[in-house]
């Protein structure tokens, strides 16, 4: 069943409305997160402002290739100059109008009017040549592709698809233009295979370098314009040489009104999908310097877990090393007592200051210099390892900008400045704090302070008497009731008569207590070294955490960020995918209609 013309015309108004949504959401994603060139943004709302406009009929190639003598041929009057030189200094608009007039407009283009039936339906662009000397207008060419309907590239057979063509064609395919290949000047050649070989030059050079088989006209321009100035069988005769016919056909008949709406609503498209690559090109170069910022960011993590387990594991080691000197003080305490409560010492048990003065060098002994040096080691050991760590922080930073440097001056086009700006400053300022942290790091105020802290701690947990009674003054401190127990032992067993009795029942009390005192002792000293160990190491982790956070929160923010606008991106190339299968079939319909 054929579709008529009103439910047409209602389809082809959904398809410009949904285009002008399309349009709307994708100036806004390339404001939020692309930062693309703002021109872009300026194209589009200059291509859908086009939509309300007549079919645009963009004239392109190099100087000289006779753009201009085509355009004349076609409104077979000279409206345009031509010459040998860049005749054309601006983008000219032709439009219709009853009377031919011109005037320069705002945008300083020229703007031509004039009466040929052919421009009430179709405005003309004709623009500077592509290789222009005034390579400014190459610029303003450039810009005005995008809201071109249908592009006519005008090429000169004795110098078909030049290097500055080829280019041109390539830079105009990206906008997903349709191009139509005008060959000129074919009055040039002598023969009919000389110009089937051009032709076929041009043809495969598209297909092979550019991707698209061209629709081809070759004409004679000149020819046309001397047929439309003679008469009778001459202009007959120059008419058909100049083959002219078949690029009208093509103008006036084949590009009908049907084409003509539906080569207006692909010009968006066109645009919609040149954009879009470029901003997913944008994003998705984005996400990559965030994945290995991340990969960073893991790295420090994963080097700063290792640094605890390895701390903690060698602290465990190093406070063995201090439990093992309480548990010589206990074995020796253990056979002082077996060696000293015993009645064949029963004499020596009576002067307990003696007995102090053995328990000390044989029990205590070095015990107290070999605990504070062990701490000490301790402190050096901790100060050391972070000094260390940071070291190792630095020396992975000052690579992973080296291969960042690499990796960024590899990438075309930029990734957005204020991304770019953004991650490098937060980057170097945890470059910054590392290399600060090495170049002020005083290793011997360090421990200073480290040992004050320490020291606090032992004092909480008992472990230094009142006055600042040294470690082995604690001990004794911790065995004098044991000791002071043993002139009791004598005493009593003198006053009693019942010594031999009670002196093994002391010598075991009193070995208990001293056990239970080196257990206390150890507890508490295990205690106070394991607080202040895990406090430092807190402190230590912390400060490494606090350097990376803002680079951190940087990075997973822009991820969460990249990643909703590849979403989005993928949302609307679908949508231009769908828009786009969708006027093609509203054609296909019409044509059968």
């Amino acid at each position: 069943m054929a579709i008529t013309g009103a439910v047409l015309q209602e389809q082809q108004r959904e398809l410009f409305r949904r285009e002008r949504v399309l349009v709307g959401e994708l100036q806004t994603s390339l404001v939020q997160f692309a930062e693309i060139d703002p021109a872009h943004v300026k194209t589009l709302r200059e291509v859908m402002t086009a939509l309300d406009e007549l079919f645009l009929l963009v004239i392109v190639g190099e100087f000289n290739a006779g753009k201009s003598a085509t355009i004349n041929a076609l409104l077979r009057a000279p409206v345009l100059k031509e010459g040998v030189t860049p005749t054309t200094a601006a983008i000219t608009l032709l439009r219709y109008g009853e009377q031919a007039a011109e005037r320069t407009n705002a945008q300083g283009m020229l703007d031509i009017s004039y009466p040929a039936d052919f421009l009430r339906d179709i405005t003309i662009v004709d623009t500077p040549g592509v290789n222009a000397v005034l390579r400014h207008h190459e610029q303003l060419t450039e810009e005005f592709i995008p809201r071109s309907d249908l592009v006519l590239f005008i090429a000169s057979v004795d110098r078909p698809f030049a290097e500055s063509e080829r280019a041109f064609l390539e830079r105009m395919r990206t906008w997903g233009k349709k191009v139509v290949i005008v060959l000129n000047k074919i009055d040039l050649l002598r023969t009919p295979q000389a110009l089937q070989e051009v032709v076929d030059f041009v043809r495969e050079n598209c297909k092979n370098l550019l991707g698209f088989e061209p629709e081809i006209f070759p004409v004679s321009a000149h020819n046309a314009q001397q047929a439309q100035a003679e008469s009778g069988p001459e202009a007959i005769r120059l008419w058909e040489q100049s083959r002219f016919g078949s690029l009208e056909h093509f103008l006036f008949h084949t590009l009908d009104e049907a084409e003509r709406v539906r080569l207006k609503l692909l010009t968006p498209l066109g645009v919609m999908q040149r954009l879009l690559a470029e901003t997913r090109g944008v994003v998705e170069q984005r996400a990559s310097l965030l994945e290995e910022d991340a990969r960073t960011i893991a790295t420090i993590e994963n080097q700063l877990k290792l640094y605890r387990e390895d701390m903690e594991r060698n602290f465990s080691h190093r406070l063995g090393e201090i439990e093992n000197i309480i548990l010589e003080m206990r074995e020796r305490g253990d056979r002082f007592f077996d060696d000293t409560i015993r009645l064949g010492r029963i004499f020596d048990l009576i002067h307990a200051e003696r007995i102090k003065g053995d328990f000390q060098e044989k029990v205590i002994g070095d015990s107290e210099k070999r605990i504070d040096g062990t701490v000490q080691q301790l402190i050096d050991w901790i100060v050391e390892q972070e000094q260390r760590f940071w070291q190792d922080i630095m020396e992975y930073l000052d690579r992973r900008k080296e291969v960042s440097a690499r990796r960024e001056s590899e990438m075309i086009g930029s990734v957005g400045r204020q991304f770019d700006y953004n991650r490098r400053v937060l980057l170097q300022e945890v470059a910054r704090t590392a290399d600060n942290v090495l170049h002020t790091y005083d290793r011997e105020a360090e421990a200073v302070e480290l040992s004050q802290d320490l020291r606090a701690s032992v004092v909480q947990a008992g472990l230094v008497g009142a006055g600042g009674v040294g470690l082995g003054a604690l001990v004794v401190a911790a065995t004098t009731v044991a000791a002071l127990d043993i002139t009791g032992i004598l005493t009593g067993m003198l006053l009693l008569g019942i010594g031999i009795y009670i002196i093994p029942a002391k010598r075991t009390r009193a070995k208990r207590d001293f056990n239970l005192k080196m257990d206390e002792l150890r507890a508490r000293l295990h205690q106070a070294m394991s607080e202040q160990f895990r406090k430092e190491l807190n402190s230590s982790t912390a400060r490494v955490m606090d350097a990376i956070a803002p680079y951190t929160r940087f990075v997973r923010a822009e991820q969460e960020r990249t990643g909703q606008a590849l979403t989005r991106l993928a949302s609307m190339e679908n949508e231009v995918a769908s828009i786009t299968n969708a006027v093609e079939d509203l054609q296909a319909r019409a044509s059968k209609g």
